[in-house]
């Protein structure tokens, strides 16, 4: 063979080497990498016809889950039973627009890992359980329904909080929208009129941009993300004011269970390393009273709270209020924003009210709802 000859059989073996190594990366070893790509649109294809796991409340009510296909049982569609009520704290699982909430902060353990990728085979032959797991929250189905109702089409937020754990009792923004919606055939129809909303009804007020890490077990969050004006923010500093400053983490996941219900993960309450004094609190809101609440059993009910008008972002006046029981190491706050100004504050306390009275009655029922 002359030297031309080997020079070009040289050449072509160098370059079908190449193409052999770089077919066994890209189809072996970085196929994992590319399966996770969130813009790798047949990723997501996938992934939304494969079962996930429920997300339920902390009385065990179902606020999403998956459900065969009727045309084809081996795919799954996701649904949510409560739609628009748990809408910014449940999120959504969308093939078209991706994942949020808690649909995105647990994506990986409410996902079935049941497919053919080189470490689900793995997993597989090593005898790892597949199946997707389950999420339960801190919320109270009941508690979240009447907070919902009473905020109704009002632009604003509730929040109800534990001061002793950080756990959030109820959550809410409005306006809200439907996320069985954007799982449906209209589901590109519906992105663009929510998207398009001057009212922003995606954006969950409750928090600000507090969501990633509230929604996830190792986040932490400082006063410094938590504006004194979004619902959250009101009720953290007014709930560290009834532990002598101790500030807890707030936080929605409390509990993740395997296919077969066992418990596999707890949030733990956290403090977070601000404290914030009662006294702080006071020069923020102003001196907090008794309040004309409700009671489902006898004997007077020992309420305070307040309620004012503040400014928030562009200048927009806001209504705003707290309310805690009892009023002495108080097992809740509620917290309200109503984007209205003057006129808004009187509904501002309504709604905080409401969400007390149904958080007293609650607790009130023997055998019932215990926390």
């Amino acid at each position: 063979m002359n030297g031309p000859v080997r020079r070009v059989v040289l050449v072509l073996g160098i370059v079908f080497l190449i193409l052999v190594v770089d077919l066994t990366y890209w189809q072996a070893i970085a196929a994992d990498r590319l399966r996770e790509n969130p813009r790798n649109p047949r990723v997501e294809l996938t992934r939304s016809g494969q079962e996930r796991g429920q997300i339920v409340s902390a009385d065990a009510v179902v606020l999403a889950r998956s459900v065969p296909d009727t045309f084809d049982p081996g795919v799954y569609r996701r649904e949510y039973p409560y739609g628009s009520v748990y809408a910014h704290v449940v999120g959504f699982s969308s093939a078209l627009f991706g994942d949020r909430g808690v649909e995105a902060a647990h994506a990986s353990l409410l996902r079935s890992r049941r497919d053919l990728t080189t470490s689900g085979i793995l997993n597989a032959l090593l005898g790892d359980d597949l199946r997707p797991r389950s999420i339960q929250l801190t919320l109270y189905h009941e508690l979240q329904v009447k907070a919902a109702r009473a905020l109704g089409d009002r632009r604003g937020a509730v929040v109800a909080l534990d001061p002793a754990t950080g756990q959030v009792l109820a959550m809410a923004s409005s306006p809200s929208f439907n996320p069985n919606a954007l799982v449906g055939t209209n589901a590109a129809v519906v992105w663009d009129a929510l998207t398009e909303s001057p009212d922003g009804p995606l954006d969950n007020r409750a928090i600000a941009g507090s969501l990633p890490r509230l929604l996830t077990s190792g986040g932490t969050i400082t006063l410094d993300e938590m504006d004194p004006h979004s619902a959250l923010g009101i009720a953290t500093r007014v709930a560290a004011a009834g532990q002598d400053g101790l500030m807890m983490r707030p936080y929605v996941t409390a509990r993740v269970f395997d296919a077969d219900s066992n418990q596999v993960e707890q949030t733990d309450p956290e403090p977070m390393t601000d404290t914030f004094s009662y006294e702080a609190a006071l020069s923020l809101y102003g001196e907090s009273r008794p309040l004309a609440v409700g009671d489902a059993r006898d004997g007077p009910v020992d309420t305070v709270g307040n309620s004012g008008v503040a400014e928030i972002g562009a200048g927009e006046p806001a209504a705003w209020f707290f309310g805690v029981w009892p009023a002495t190491r108080p097992t809740i706050v509620v917290a309200v924003v109503v984007y209205a100004g003057e006129p808004g504050r009187a509904a501002a306390a309504s709604i905080g009210r409401t969400v007390l009275e149904a958080w007293i009655d609650m607790i009130s029922r023997p055998l019932t709802n215990k926390r």
